[in-house]
Order: structure tokens, then sequence, then C-alpha cells
């Protein structure tokens, strides 16, 4: 599976990461390929991460995760332009911001875009998490949504294999509830630091 990453912060380089780590080749698409900090996360995994222009990395691309800041959302899937049919992944969060003239990051992608194979996921957590999910003998979970079956099936299997538990939570008017969700860690990360995360028990 191709993999591509649009944003190399603390989401998008935390999940590149992890993915490399695992096995997989990660193209990492940023605005400028000569950014110091793209560069830097590029070495870390010669062989399995690789800088791109937006375009050129999202193109024939199997998965595109977006882990830009909700307001630069829109602008940086018009820089991708039209995905076919590979399955976008919203890993980000419109609490503080909006991806003008959108309240949802969902609906920007899907603008931009051309598509509605949009699962929302990896949002709800902090990047420490991203990078390393388990605590002990246990894993922490992540939830995701969306309206395709098929797209939710693959971004499941990503989420997986970095280590979660996952659980879907329904269709895409769920990415409020996701949203509201990642807030609850933000203000408890106040408090708590950031070496936790969430975990569902069933009796």
């Amino acid at each position: 599976m191709t993999i591509t990453v649009i944003g190399s912060g603390n989401v998008g380089g935390s999940l590149a990461r992890r993915w490399a780590a695992v096995g997989y080749h990660v193209r990492l698409g940023v605005r400028d390929t000569s950014d110091a900090q793209a560069l830097a996360l590029a070495r870390e995994y010669p062989d399995r991460i690789t800088l791109h222009p937006l375009a050129e990395a999202a193109a024939g691309a199997d998965a595109i995760v977006f882990a830009v800041p909700a307001a630069a959302a829109y602008a940086a899937a018009q820089a991708v332009g039209a995905v076919g049919e590979a399955v976008v992944i919203d890993a980000m969060n419109a609490l503080f911001a909006k991806p003008e003239p959108y309240e949802r990051t969902s609906a920007a992608l899907a603008a931009a875009l051309g598509t509605r194979r949009i699962v929302k996921c990896f949002n709800w957590t902090g990047a420490e998490n991203l990078r390393n999910p388990h605590y002990g003998t246990e894993r922490a979970d992540l939830l995701l949504c969306g309206d395709d079956a098929a797209a939710k099936a693959v971004a499941r299997r990503l989420a997986e294999d970095c280590g979660f538990r996952v659980f879907d939570v329904g269709g895409l008017e769920r990415e409020t509830t996701l949203e509201s969700a990642a807030l609850v860690w933000i203000e408890l990360s106040a408090a708590l630091g950031r070496q936790f995360a969430f975990r569902i028990l069933q009796r």
C-alpha cells in the first residue's frame, strides 16, 4: 500500500515515523522539499520516507493522510488536486481555527479533492501516542468515522498496523464527536502531561 502524508509537523511526522518503523514506504508531501524539519524526518528512515511536492506525493497513492493545521486544510487539498479512488484520512481538528470557508475539515477536503471517501481518524490523541500507542501490555484506543465502508477498512488497517485498538463510531456526521474527544485529551494533558491515552473497557 502506498501511503502519502500531507504535513510534516507533530501529527504528520509522528504517523510517518510510525508507518516507516513497521515497514511501510511513506511519501511525505510538503510545500518546501528543502524544509529542515522535513529533511531531518526523511533522514531518520532514508529507505522508507521520501519527500515530494504536494501533488506529486499524492499521485497514485492508496491512502492520503492530511495532517496540516485546520486553517490550511483547503489550500493544501487544492494543491493536491483530484485524488481519484484514494482513501483520504482526515487527521485534523478544527477546534481553534476553521478551514475557511468551511466549518469542518472533512468538508474542505471533499470540496477541494472531489471525493467522499473520507475517514476521520488519528485526531483524538497526542502525537506521542501516534509514535507509540503501547502502554505496557495494553494498546491505546483510537476512534474513526466515515461514510464509506471500504475507506474505513483501509483506515482501520493503517491504525491497527500502528498498534492501536480501533473503534468505528459511525458516519462522518460524528466528526464533531471525535473533535470533542480530542479537546478532552488536550485539556487533560495540561494536568496529566502528554504520556497518557484513552482506553475503552467492556464488561
